[in-house]
């Protein structure tokens, strides 16, 4: 079975995690080579389009999501994780690059509040993303059980217990240079 992208290294430091992401070959670059699997992508987790996303076309992901590198959606799908999970503090946000003289390779930069956190959210979100450009005809992941799932195992590892707590945090005011959304900002520069 093919696979849409390829995770060839990962860099955690102490409050940001570095993931080089190649785009397989014969698979698409962009959104816009195959809009239907970004729409699933985008039925998957909705909020995403209302993420604020600096550098591009607009003020807010939605603007671009149709004519985005597909390591950007990549990117936003794992902001949205993490947000949804209430683990991830008042902002979670990211930034996707080109690798320099690489054609499909793209550096994407998370905040990291906790490693088992970022590094759960960008391999769920991996895996929904090969789900929607590579093996559509099989059953949807479920997204909210990936959450659960996720911040169950984060607060085991954590020594705590999580049955007081609300997965929905409560909007934050951003610092100053970011926007928020629902607890998220997801920056891109380019």
């Amino acid at each position: 079975m093919a696979e849409l992208m390829s995770i060839t290294s990962v860099r955690v430091g102490a409050d940001k995690l570095r993931a080089r992401v190649v785009v397989n070959p014969g698979m698409p670059l962009s959104t816009a080579e195959d809009i239907e699997a970004t729409a699933r992508v985008y039925y998957l987790a909705p909020a995403i389009a209302t993420h604020a996303c600096l550098g591009d076309a607009g003020e807010k992901f939605q603007d671009c999501m149709g004519d985005t590198e597909i390591a950007h959606l990549l990117e936003h799908l794992t902001v949205e994780i993490m947000n949804q999970t209430g683990l991830a503090g008042d902002i979670s946000c990211g930034r996707t690059r080109r690798a320099p003289g690489e054609d499909r390779a793209f550096d994407i930069e998370l905040s990291c509040p906790d490693d088992a956190l970022t590094i759960g959210a960008l391999s769920s979100a991996l895996f929904m993303m090969q789900w929607a450009f590579v093996n559509p005809d099989t059953p949807a992941p479920d997204f909210e059980g990936t959450v659960r799932g996720l911040r169950q195992l984060v607060e085991s590892l954590r020594g705590e217990r999580g049955e007081s707590r609300d997965a929905s945090p409560e909007p934050a005011a951003a610092p100053e240079g970011d926007a928020v959304f629902g607890g998220a900002a997801a920056a891109h520069e380019r």
